[in-house]
Order: C-alpha cells, then structure tokens, then sequence
C-alpha cells in the first residue's frame, strides 16, 4: 500500500529558474512524502493555496518571494476562515457571526500549516522564523519538521482600506515603503514578456539611499495613531518603563511606522526587535529621526534591532527616543492619502473615509494561522519543562 502524501509544495517560478531546478531535484528524494505543483501566476499560486484548505494534505510548502508568501497567508487565512465556518456551522446548526468564526479559527479546528522555502530576495518571513539560507539544508529541515510535527501558532494582521481587507504580519510606513515606491519606476520584462519592476536587493538599497539622499527625511506625513487595549512598552539598556491604556491617541511625524507580528523585514532588518509571534498583540515602533544625520549615525544599531542603544543616547541628549507600543488594534489615518507595504507589497490609501481623512484600521488576529517551523525554532516555544518539578 502506498504511503499517503502529507505536503503539497507549490513553486512560483517567476524568476531565478537554476534556483528552482535545484529545489526540484533536492525534493525528488522525498516523492514519497510531498507532491510538486509549479504555479503558472498568481491567480493560479492563490487557487492551488485555497485548495489545499479543503485537501488531505497536512503542510504546505511554498517557494516564491516576498510577495508570493503574502499572497499565500492571504489565500490560506480566506480558506480557513470558509473551510471553519462551514464546518463549525453545520455542528451549530447556522452560518457563524464574525466574532464566533474568529474563535472558531484560533480554537484549533483547523490543523493545516505553511511553511516557506527561500525563494526571494528579502526573505524577511524567513528570517523570522530562522528558516536556513543553504537550499539543501531548508529542505532537511522542513523534512525533520513535517516528520516530527515541528508547528507553531502564529497572529496575524487585519488591514482595512480603501473598503478592501487583507492580512499580513508586518506593515511599514513613511521611508521603507517610500523606497518601495521609487523602485518601480525600474522594470524589467519576464520571459512570458510581463513587465514588471525588477527584483533584488541592490535596487531597494539604490531606490533607499536615492529617497534619503533627497527630500526622504523632510517630506513626512503626520499621522494621528489611535491605539486601543495595550501597553507602552520602553526597552532601555539598564530600565524598562511601560504603562496600559485602554485608548491612546497621538499624531507622530515619524521617519518609519511599523507595525508588526514578526520582527524581520528583510535582509536581517530588524524593523520590530521585540515582537513575539503570538503573545495576541501587535507592536508598534515610532522612528523620529531628526534629519539624515541622525538616520545615518543609528544605521547599524537601527537595522540589528539595538533600539536599547539608540535610545540610551538619545534620552541622555533629550531627543526623542524610538518609540514601542503592544497593541490589540490600532488606526492610522492622515489628512491626505499615502502609502505603505504589507509584508513588502507596496499598497496605497487613497479612499477618503466618511470624516474625509485617509485612514488604514489594523488589529490581531490571535494564533490565526499554523506555521510549520525548524526545529531550533519550535523548542524556543516548548522548553523542557519535564525537567521543572511544580510544587
């Protein structure tokens, strides 16, 4: 009798193809355990995702790039939520209200998880979740995790604009979606003769130091931060400070917003240093950068997530300190409209609400979706707690 497959693994090989013959021979070996799917689009990558919510297949793996991850979560969230609420119906004997559904999806009923191959340029989902660089030895390890049931329960973002919704786990705003924008404007033609803007890290950095070398540091959009059911929370080199609130309400100039579920962005930029992947909030950092001087003097500390050092500094000169919030839900809105990227999708606000401003409203979804992880991983969530007598 032949062995059941367990993982379906999808390839969207819109570039790097020697990369992707690698992968495929490297998963050959394991035939027995996964079946390959190469995606022919995003409509095709989407469906196939959506399917696999009502298949027998336990793990999905994909390989892509960053916006091929966050097309992923989108389509896996979508067809939980279906798959959940139809289930969860039938046994209660009606449709489910939007509160019950989302009980219903962080309860457990739904045991599929994703895991992601290397397969861009950032990588910053990856990264997160200390997904190896060498091809070979991701495939190990999302061998050993399959083998050995390595998953972990992970939040994620609710984005509301513009009268559409989607989900992500880090979003930015101001300087890195800014450089995001200036990108585009380098295309390049696929072998299907698609245009479209041209991969790699060498042109975010070209596109990022281009915006900061200009007016990037002046031209800021003041935003007013409506925060609901969380916490400030200061990380110091020597004291923390925190205080609750129910609802805090600021306008910030800032540099950066971001706003995250994990810490990585891209490239190892620790854009969110201290986030917990599923403590059920998100985090909010406020950079306010005087000029380009101050960016350039913090770069390092900035982009390893030293956020203790910058602030130790910056409090002893009485300039304005990094800030950091844990959140339930927040709003962010301007009086015009403005962009900002979700998982390194550059999206845009340009709907004005009823009040005529131009507002994105976030909040967590807590433990929305199972990620399949490595090992190293997995044990920083389960410690051997055989070992603690309780008394």
């Amino acid at each position: 009798m032949s062995q059941k497959k367990q993982v379906l693994v999808l390839i969207n090989p819109t570039r790097r193809f020697r990369h992707v013959r690698r992968l495929q021979g490297l998963l050959k070996h394991h035939e027995h355990l996964l079946e390959i799917r190469v995606t022919e689009s995003k409509a095709d990558l989407m469906r196939h995702v959506t399917e696999f919510t009502q298949s027998g297949f336990a793990y999905l793996l994909v390989w892509g790039g960053d916006g091929t991850a966050h097309d992923a979560i989108n389509a896996l969230y979508r067809g939980k939520l279906a798959t959940v609420g139809e289930h969860v119906g039938e046994d209660v004997g009606g449709p489910l209200g939007e509160q019950e559904l989302e009980s219903a999806v962080a309860g457990g009923t739904f045991r599929k998880a994703i895991g992601f191959f290397r397969g861009g340029t950032g990588n910053g989902i990856q990264d997160s979740y200390e997904v190896p660089v060498r091809m070979a030895r991701q495939v190990d390890t999302y061998i050993e995790a399959v083998t050995h049931g390595y998953t972990i329960d992970v939040d994620l973002i609710e984005i509301e604009y513009n009268n559409t919704t989607r989900y992500a786990q880090l979003i930015g705003m101001g300087y890195d979606a800014e450089s995001l924008a200036k990108r585009e404007q380098y295309k390049e033609k696929t072998a299907k003769g698609r245009t479209v803007t041209r991969p790699g890290m060498l042109q975010y950095l070209v596109s990022a130091i281009g915006y900061g070398l200009g007016d990037g540091f002046k031209r800021r959009t003041t935003f007013n931060l409506d925060l609901f059911s969380g916490k400030y929370a200061f990380r110091g080199p020597r004291v923390n400070a925190e205080f609750p609130f129910a609802r805090l309400s600021l306008d910030r100039s800032p540099v950066m917003l971001e706003i995250g579920t994990r810490p990585y962005y891209g490239k190892m930029f620790k854009v969110c240093p201290d986030v917990v992947c599923n403590d059920g909030h998100i985090d909010v950092y406020v950079y306010d950068f005087a000029g380009r001087l101050d960016g350039l003097r913090n770069l390092a500390d900035v982009w390893f997530g030293r956020h203790s050092r910058i602030n130790q500094r910056y409090a002893r000169a009485a300039k304005p300190v990094i800030e950091r919030y844990e959140v339930g839900a927040l709003h962010v809105s301007s009086e015009k409209a403005f962009r900002f990227h979700a998982d390194g999708e550059l999206l845009g606000v340009d709907v004005p609400s009823a009040d005529g401003r131009y507002r994105v409203s976030i909040r967590v979804l807590p433990r929305a979706l199972t990620f399949l992880v490595p090992a190293p991983f997995y044990r920083l969530f389960h410690p051997r707690l055989e070992e603690t007598v309780v008394k």
